[in-house]
């Protein structure tokens, strides 16, 4: 088909795969639907265990493949010795491979029960877990089998549960599938992930399978069997990295059911990216040697199963094939925003609508019911801590892909070869912590217990309330639509916030006021903020039209989705606001653009975020910036500004406009100063606006002057912490802290203080110095750029050395003496 005709071949390639996640998006949520109405596990009661008589109970078979094991083998017997079942009825098989001496030295020398028994598997080729398994069947006593893993922690009472249902269910049920998770999901990002991606397949994916009778590809531990059937089966593929999967497809095949259990077997979960890529490797694998093996001759496959062949296609094949596939479709996507003029036609000539529309849906929808999917599974483990990783679920995709690609060549080149993967790392790490943090471990359970509650309730308002109604209004008309008959032009404003926005600040106000003159002029202005949950999602303020879509981060990928499918061919100029990254909007906006920078944020970027924000901040607008926004009209503040845009080389000096802030003096009125000394901060209450060295300063000049007050009027993630420092400074009765202020009364503040402090490390330019100023009010100010530009020193204000405490202390005495001898 390429060699005929490349584009029609194309075309039909891209439009099977685009059905195929379509479909796949579709049965996925219909599987949820199941899983979360009906829970179709078989579930236990207390008294369920009252009516099993001991005498009664025949021989259980544990089989435990080991292979260079030691390290863990100890932590094994415990878990074994904790099972709830008859010792003497217990036929535990330790299968242990002969060039393994390590481990069997180990097992030989420990004081182990009657009921454990060391078996050794011969060297032979393939050396394989499903081929000692087969040798351990062979000498199984029990009526019942069950496999456990080296670091494994089985539920108890899992034997028990297990026979119970045997008793009890139909008799096709022959095998039984405990769900599986891991007791080191806290130790490092990568076990957080692996422990959301466990929550989903075990306890919704699975019991959703079950529901419909579909085959189930079983985990690699924990599922127990009839031992006869197993035996008549053939037991486990011995060439078969995933064996587990095989032999859940083969159960099927043969008229027989699985069923999942309410038990859980803990197990470690790899916390190494390089034993993770091998391990993950070998099970995708061996889930393309079983897809290959039950497909061999397809047409009789969907004849004797029917829809349940197409279901196989679907959990067996297609996954696979999506991890392979999906770094070229990434690929693609990331290729036709950066070099759209180039190439944009020829991927838009591969897209016909039906199969764009498609695309589009599964892009939007479809990877927010995944992403929620994932947070479902955590959900219902209780695991909420979980919860707020799941967004980083797509890098832990492209890790999949990674180890699809490591499979795909393994299956040609070594294909019986298994990835051994490595135990017990967990139990090094636990010794490192309990060493050196033990003194803080009360601590740390408060601080996660606190963090995991604030994530229940912000992530409930945020999925709810944020992105259901994002994703939804989409579909709305857009309010205020562009007025054909007018001569103006139609200007869209992208900023992060707007003024009623609760962390709103200067730059909020500024965009807001150019929005004004603008309309003032005839314009049709419109600003796309992000909501903070408690304004109108669709406003007017002074003539200005505000959407508000989107959360903290969320707000640029709504801009890019709403102006596809909302704003395109609705606006003549774009305006971007960059507040630490801006929208990237010349990769999907051909429309003249402009962009708006406060200042540089480099330095808040590296010094207020955290891992990994802080890397992708400073790479975004270090190094994709330039790229990005190299031949765009630039405007920015002041002369400092300038000068640090210059600096980086992030555009060219003729294309860079200073517009200096300004206010409404007809705002301000004149008031009387307070009778006793008064200082005020003003502004967002965030670490890098150091109120902290205004409050340590003012508690020089309290002790100097007791009958002083210092007014903090702001909101933000330091007012906790300011608090706390105001008491133990002893201020606490001459600080005030008002909290977040509406401007009707910012200027009477203003007024009424002797004078204002902006002890802020960064600043593009301190609005709230010339509102200050223009109330009659001078400031003290970081000697800082930015603040130079608005601050005429010992004419508007002083400016003393960044995070100077004596310094602005000294000044705020100044000040004090200054105002006296006025009043004089």
């Amino acid at each position: 088909g390429f060699f005929f005709d490349p584009l029609l071949t194309s075309i039909i390639l891209i439009a099977l795969l685009t059905s195929a996640y379509f479909i796949d998006l579709v049965f996925t949520f219909y599987i949820l639907q199941r899983s979360l109405h009906t829970p179709y596990e078989y579930r236990f009661k207390r008294n369920d265990f009252k009516r099993i008589s001991n005498p009664e109970l025949p021989v259980y078979t544990i089989l435990c493949p080991l292979y260079k094991e030691s390290g863990v083998l100890p932590q094994f017997i415990q878990s074994i010795e904790r099972i709830v079942w008859p010792k003497n009825k217990l036929d535990v098989i330790l299968l242990l491979e002969e060039d393994d001496r390590q481990t069997i030295e180990a097992a030989m020398a420990m004081p182990l029960a009657d009921y454990i028994r060391i078996l050794i598997v011969p060297q032979s080729l393939p050396k394989t877990k499903p081929k000692a398994c087969n040798l351990g069947l062979a000498y199984a006593k029990g009526d019942y089998l069950v496999v456990y893993d080296a670091e494994d922690k089985p539920d108890p009472l899992q034997l028990k549960k297990a026979y119970l249902v045997f008793q009890s269910a139909d008799k096709d049920i022959v095998c039984l599938q405990s769900k599986l998770n891991y007791y080191n999901s806290n130790q490092n990002m990568l076990t957080q992930l692996f422990t959301a991606e466990y929550s989903l397949w075990f306890d919704l994916i699975l019991p959703g399978l079950q529901s419909i009778r579909a085959p189930i590809p079983l985990g690699g531990t924990s599922n127990h069997f009839k031992t006869d059937v197993l035996k008549n089966l053939g037991g486990w593929d011995p060439f078969n990295v995933t064996e587990d999967c095989d032999l859940g497809t083969r159960l099927f095949k043969a008229g027989y059911k699985t069923a999942i259990i309410d038990s859980t077997t803990y197990e470690e979960a790899n916390s190494k990216f390089k034993g993770w890529l091998k391990q993950r490797s070998r099970w995708i694998k061996g889930y393309i040697q079983t897809y290959l093996v039950h497909t061999r001759n397809p047409i009789a496959f969907f004849r004797d199963y029917g829809i349940y062949s197409f279901i196989f296609q679907l959990i067996i094949g297609m996954r696979m094939i999506f991890m392979v596939v999906n770094p070229f479709l990434w690929l693609m996507t990331f290729a036709y925003f950066i070099f759209r003029p180039y190439i944009g036609a020829t991927i838009e000539s591969l897209y016909p609508a039906p199969v764009y529309y498609i695309a589009i849906f599964c892009l939007v929808f479809g990877n927010f019911v995944y992403f929620y999917n994932y947070m479902l599974g955590s959900a219902k483990r209780n695991l909420w801590h979980i919860v707020k990783y799941v967004f980083l679920i797509p890098f832990y995709w492209a890790m999949a892909s990674m180890s699809a690609v490591i499979a795909v060549y393994q299956l040609v080149i070594k294909p019986h070869y298994w990835e051994k993967t490595e135990h017990g790392l967990h139990l090094q790490t636990e010794k490192r912590i309990v060493f050196s943090f033990q003194n803080i471990i009360l601590l740390n359970l408060l601080i996660k217990s606190i963090t995991s509650i604030v994530y229940v309730l912000n992530f409930v308002r945020f999925i709810i309330a944020k992105i259901t109604l994002d994703i939804l209004e989409i579909l709305e008309p857009l309010p205020n639509h562009k007025n054909p008959a007018s001569s103006k032009n139609n200007i869209l404003i992208f900023n992060w916030r707007d003024t009623k926005h609760v962390w709103a600040g200067g730059a909020e106000v500024y965009i807001q006021k150019i929005a004004q003159i603008l309309n003032s002029k005839g314009h049709n202005v419109t600003i796309f903020s992000g909501w903070d949950g408690k304004g109108k999602r669709n406003d007017k303020l002074n003539g200005v039209n505000i959407i508000r879509r989107g959360g903290f981060y969320t707000v640029y990928l709504f801009a890019f989705v709403y102006y596809l499918f909302k704003f395109r061919g609705k606006f003549d100029i774009i305006v971007d606001c960059e507040n630490g990254i801006p929208f990237f909007t010349p990769l999907y906006i051909t429309r003249p653009k402009v962009l708006l920078i406060h200042h540089v944020h480099q330095e808040v970027i590296r010094k207020h975020l955290r891992f990994p924000l802080k890397q992708i901040g400073v790479f975004l607008e270090s190094r994709v910036m330039p790229l990005v926004y190299r031949n765009c009209q630039v405007i920015t503040i002041s002369n400092s500004s300038k000068s640090d845009i210059l600096g980086r080389k992030w555009a060219k000096e003729d294309n860079i406009e200073i517009v200096t802030p300004a206010i409404d003096q007809s705002q301000f009125k004149t008031y009387p100063k307070t009778q006793n000394p008064s200082f005020i901060y003003l502004g967002r209450v965030m670490p890098w606006k150091n109120v902290d060295v205004a409050l340590k300063a003012f508690a020089k000049v309290f002790e100097k002057y007791p009958s002083s007050e210092f007014t903090v009027a702001g909101f933000g993630e330091s007012l906790p912490y300011l608090k706390v420092l105001a008491r133990s400074l002893n201020i606490e009765n001459g600080v005030k802290f008002l909290g977040f202020i509406p401007e009707e009364i910012k200027d009477e503040l203003f007024g009424r203080s002797w004078a204002a402090i902006q002890p802020s490390s960064f600043e593009g330019w301190g609005i709230t110095v010339i509102e200050s100023n223009a109330a009659g009010t001078p400031v003290i100010a970081s000697d800082i750029k930015g603040l130079k530009d608005s601050v005429i020193d010992n004419r508007t204000g002083l400016l003393f050395p960044l995070g100077n405490v004596n310094k602005l202390a000294e000044y705020m005495e100044k000040m004090i003496i200054i105002t006296w001898k006025m009043r004089m």
